[in-house]
């Protein structure tokens, strides 16, 4: 039966004390990446950003393993209702920049 090496829970400490083990410290990722050191240190708390993708690549392990409860990133979609019609909620809205009709001005 092969064994299985158990699953490390890692937290921002057990982060930041990995990258102490390889002998990296967030100030000199920052340094080397050229950004500033407090964007790695939200990285520790939210798991997202370019950040967490840097520590992720530093340590040799992925961000969903760092960070298995990080939100995913989502494709940025605005609705065009152009192409799509109004939505339900737009339907519903009367338009204030569109002149009444004689009928809806004497209502």
């Amino acid at each position: 039966m092969a064994k299985h090496a158990p699953q490390v829970k890692w937290d921002k400490h057990s982060i930041k004390a990995e990258l102490h083990r390889k002998e990296w410290t967030l100030t000199e990722i920052a340094a080397r990446e050229g950004m500033h050191r407090t964007t790695l240190t939200k990285a520790l708390e939210t798991g997202t950003g370019r950040g967490a993708e840097l520590i992720s690549k530093y340590l040799s392990i992925p961000l969903e393993q760092l960070w298995p409860n990080r939100r995913k990133r989502s494709a940025h979609v605005i609705y065009n209702s152009d192409k799509h019609g109004p939505s339900a909620s737009q339907k519903k809205q009367s338009h204030a920049d569109t002149p009444l009709t004689e009928a809806e001005a004497a209502a």
